[in-house]
């Protein structure tokens, strides 16, 4: 699991991301297969969940402040929860799974006994891991704590956003954690409802400034009309601003003056 290729010889060594359009499973906004080492899988899981979180802005005096719409640390704990803990002899991979309104992450394999979901809420238990290998591989980079604090930090991390503790479950042979949301219907403050594309290309533009018809329309696997007609709602939404000249040299960059 450390070294090149681990895909190769345990199949089961990936992540299978996605993110839904809404809070059901019918239809994608994006999805990917995550192979690599432990170390590779959790920085690209984490570079997708940022890629298809919401980016809300807010003005505080002079100053734009963005804020991911979950807090990367609680996230990012689930995520080496998994694959530290997980049953590796279950030939199954670990689920991400990405919705409007929350987060599932589904770890094969259920809880060691003697240890329950009643004491995991409690903060009432003694770690246990069938991976004792990879906690001390992990715990000596200083990549998770060997006590058995993640759990710990992902409810404090969930406290300062506002938002509500993660909830655990076991669901067919899974350990659950579920991540609520805001709920948010709206981005940098706007108060219409705004379709996934545009919410997505929001988030985009926080981090890429600017964007074109063309662009949008390849990033969506949209016609360039529909690129246009998303962005130009967009703008007169007040959301964003049209720059450069008409056709091909247009491009649009975020209004940052909404609040």
């Amino acid at each position: 699991m450390f070294g090149k290729n681990p895909h190769l010889n345990i199949t089961q060594c990936e992540i299978r991301a996605d993110r839904y359009v809404g809070d059901s499973m019918v239809e994608w906004l994006d999805r990917k297969d995550i192979h690599g080492t432990l170390f590779e899988i959790i920085k690209l899981t984490e570079e997708f969940m940022l890629k298809n979180m919401r980016t809300p802005a807010k003005v505080i005096g002079f100053k734009t402040e963005f804020r991911t719409e979950y807090p990367v640390e609680a996230l990012r704990e689930a995520i080496i929860n998994a694959l530290v803990h997980r049953d590796w002899h279950n030939s199954n991979a670990i689920l991400l799974r990405m919705f409007n309104s929350h987060i599932d992450i589904l770890s094969p394999g259920e809880l060691l006994r003697p240890l329950k979901i009643e004491e995991i809420k409690r903060d009432d238990y003694v770690p246990l891991s069938r991976n004792k290998i990879i906690i001390e591989v992990l715990g000596k980079l200083g990549i998770m704590d060997k006590r058995g604090s993640g759990i710990l930090r992902m409810r404090e991390a969930m406290k300062e956003w506002k938002l509500p503790e993660p909830r655990f479950e076991e669901n067919t042979g899974y350990f659950v954690i579920k991540f609520t949301g805001p709920y948010q219907e709206t981005v940098i403050g706007y108060e219409e409802k705004l379709n996934e594309r545009q919410k997505i290309v929001l988030n985009y533009l926080s981090k890429h400034k600017k964007i074109k018809r063309e662009e949008y329309a390849k990033m969506f696997k949209c016609s360039t009309k529909t690129a246009f007609n998303d962005l130009n709602d967009l703008v007169k939404k007040g959301v964003l601003n049209r720059m450069g000249k008409t056709g091909r040299y247009t491009y649009y960059t975020l209004k940052f003056n909404v609040q």
